[in-house]
């Protein structure tokens, strides 16, 4: 399994650490460097500054060669051509050049040939004594056959000195110097100064800046990725796949589901501390099984994700690795205030990942093989089964859930008085093409499946977005108990309650309610104004314990008991009962199944201000609601 301090799909990440390290050390470098850096920039802008001097010194030399490859022995010989060729020189002379003269080289020495300064009528060669000379940039022209630049350091005349080679046949024959003026060098150098400051400093800011994006990365990605690990045991929580969905490639893996069997008792029995405690020790165990290259998930409270690599595994040694997962927690010897835990797991896993479309495809079929494996007796591993049209029917409502396809009719609940519409409960459809696929169709199938709760988030998106633009509009939605207490869920609502005084949350019957943590709930929904409704009273599991235990401020009862409130003694005594009761403790009762004339005068008289059913209008789409 991948640990806390390795980061899964971001293997560029080491390298950018390196880069960071190597562009600070590149920083120092340059820093400690400046000087040498400022001197070569001085050059080189001081070799662009002189282009015209630098071509003109071009023509010079090709008038003093004379396309003649003897032209050093014939200048030597001949008196009246280096007269001549000193004359070119003094032309070329100008305010900004202190001299130019022509150098050969004889027996290791060298010799002036032509100089401008030279006012003698025959001139004569003499050798050079290099004291305005640094003679190491000659034999940088030499070798290169380069130009060479220089700045002058100790002769205060001068500036500095142009040295260009003479090459005939590919070979230096003779050099021609042009030394300027210290005023010269004075008027460039200023503006060179600051050129050269103003780029090294453009570097220094570039490098830093460069430096603080790179750490920048570094250290955002670091803090990103220790908030994808749960640091007590090493696993990834689920933000890591929501952040990392689109870089791992599903079809590498093969993917399992695994619940842990009745965790919810352990949790009810001796809290969530010690729940926690066990959770973590059990992750520690599974991490055990679990290989470096696999993804190991904390996918919900007590579900877990995983993503074993398929390189170099086959499907039975897959499979094997399940069993011993499975096997392990088993036989685990958890003991909580001296009583022996016996812990399961149950396990859905998805095989052939190269036929799912996506990643949440794949996912969504390994949790049909769990829903198999609850649904069969726990503390087993379901595999699945793409043959199954039971499954297959599953796959399919997740995927029209997925793709936004569910829709919200409204059936109005008026006042039974006047007949006014106090607000609109929502029910839920899902569009399949042309058809509509019903409730009652669709949640037995996706019961104790993590799809349940995606379905209520998705409702109360549904309608924030509708509340959103009618401003007159308001509406009721059906929530479970457990989606009440799903931390998602109540802190998408709390993130919308700005329309909280206009969507009532109506909670659906369930076997097993948490009284204590569904009160909890409500108390945290109140403040922002949501009204909180218990449906269908009066069907199912329903008991007084919903009455006693919560904050609620209406009561529908179910439509079982309002059908047959004008001829059956027992409903129209329980009715009564539940009015009074409600009346006393400032309860709104909403009657259901609302069909005909005969139950809306009955519920009348028992004092009940609204009611929904078929006598006011069915269920409509909400652009049919205004016709």
């Amino acid at each position: 399994m991948h640990k806390k301090f390795i980061f899964q799909n971001i293997k560029r990440f080491y390298y950018y650490i390196i880069s960071y390290i190597l562009v600070c050390l590149l920083l120092f470098y340059i820093y400690k460097n400046i000087p040498n850096y400022e001197n070569r920039l001085k050059l080189t802008l001081l070799s662009l500054s002189i282009d015209g001097i630098d071509a003109s010194s071009d023509k010079l030399i090709e008038k003093i060669l004379n396309n003649d490859p003897n032209f050093l022995d014939k200048n030597i010989k001949l008196t009246y051509l280096r007269k001549k060729n000193e004359t070119l020189l003094k032309e070329l002379k100008n305010r900004n050049i202190s001299s130019i003269y022509l150098l050969f080289e004889h027996k290791n020495k060298l010799f002036i040939l032509l100089d401008s300064n030279n006012n003698e009528k025959i001139p004569k060669i003499s050798i050079f004594i290099p004291e305005d000379m640094d003679l190491k940039y000659i034999q940088k022209a030499k070798e290169s056959k380069k130009k060479q630049i220089y700045i002058q350091k100790n002769i205060d005349i001068l500036g500095f000195t142009l040295i260009k080679p003479i090459i005939i046949e590919n070979e230096v024959k003779a050099y021609l110097i042009i030394d300027y003026t210290q005023k010269s060098y004075n008027s460039l150098i200023s503006l060179l100064t600051l050129s050269s400051k103003i780029i090294i400093i453009f570097l220094l800011l570039t490098i830093l800046l460069l430096s603080i994006l790179i750490f920048l990365f570094i250290r955002n990605t670091y803090k990103n990725n220790r908030l994808y690990i749960n640091p007590k045991t090493g696993t990834f929580y689920r933000n890591y796949l929501s952040d990392n969905y689109e870089k791992i490639d599903f079809t590498n893996y093969y993917i399992a589901l695994a619940d842990i069997d009745f965790f919810k008792r352990i949790n009810d029995i001796y809290g969530h501390k010690i729940g926690d405690k066990i959770l973590n020790s059990i992750i520690i165990k599974i991490s055990e099984k679990i290989d470096e290259s696999d993804i190991f998930i904390q996918y919900g409270g007590e579900e877990f994700l995983f993503l074993i690599n398929k390189k170099n595994l086959s499907i039975q040694e897959f499979k094997k690795k399940l069993e011993e997962i499975r096997s392990l927690v088993e036989s685990l010897n958890i003991k909580v205030r001296g009583e022996e835990l016996k812990i399961t797991i149950s396990i859905g896993a998805f095989i052939q990942t190269n036929l799912a479309t996506s990643l949440q495809d794949a996912i969504q079929k390994a949790d049909s093989a769990l829903y198999e494996s609850k649904h069969s007796g726990r503390n087993k591993i379901s595999y699945f089964d793409i043959s199954k049209k039971k499954i297959i029917y599953r796959e399919r409502l997740k995927d029209l859930i997925e793709k936004n396809n569910l829709v919200c009719f409204y059936q109005p609940i008026k006042n039974l008085n006047d007949f006014s519409t106090h607000h609109y409960e929502a029910l839920f459809r899902l569009k399949d093409r042309d058809n509509l696929i019903y409730p009652n169709e669709i949640l037995p199938e996706l019961e104790n499946s993590y799809f349940y709760s995606r379905i209520s988030m998705k409702i109360i998106e549904y309608n924030v977005r509708l509340l959103s633009i009618d401003k007159n509009f308001k509406v009721s939605i059906n929530l479970t108990s457990d989606d009440l207490v799903n931390e998602s869920i109540i802190n998408l609502l709390i993130k919308n309650y700005k329309i909280a005084h206009r969507m009532l949350i109506e909670i659906l019957e369930t076997k097993n309610v948490d009284y204590e943590k569904l009160e909890k709930s409500i108390q945290r929904l109140k403040p922002y104004g949501y009204k909180i409704c218990i449906d269908d009273y009066g069907s199912g599991y329903s008991n007084l314990s919903h009455l006693l235990n919560l904050s609620i401020d209406y009561l529908k009862i179910d439509g079982s008991i309002v059908k047959n409130i004008y001829k059956d003694k027992k409903a129209h005594a329980l009715l009564l009962a539940l009015s009074i009761f409600c009346k006393q403790n400032d309860i709104i009762i909403i009657a259901e199944f609302v069909e005909n004339r005969d139950i809306l005068n009955t519920l009348k008289k028992f004092d009940i201000e609204y009611g929904q059913g078929y006598y006011f209008d069915k269920p409509k789409p909400y652009k049919e609601l205004k016709k």
